[in-house]
């Protein structure tokens, strides 16, 4: 069986929050290429790996 974890990492708790509270503060909207449905995924990761979106790429359940 092939398992795949991935994560990031994003420094201290303190830190974290504070990039919360900007986000909020300033009304950020992360950029939103394309929404498929989870029927779609092959087409999604079809897309993701050719490079040519601009944004999230996003799976809707």
């Amino acid at each position: 069986r092939q398992v795949r974890l991935q994560g990031i990492t994003v420094g201290h708790r303190d830190g974290f929050e504070a990039m919360l509270r900007a986000i909020e503060q300033h009304r950020l909207q992360p950029v939103v290429d394309r929404v498929f449905a989870f029927e779609e995924l092959k087409e999604a990761m079809g897309w993701l790996k050719s490079g040519a979106h601009f944004g999230k790429i996003c799976i809707r359940h």
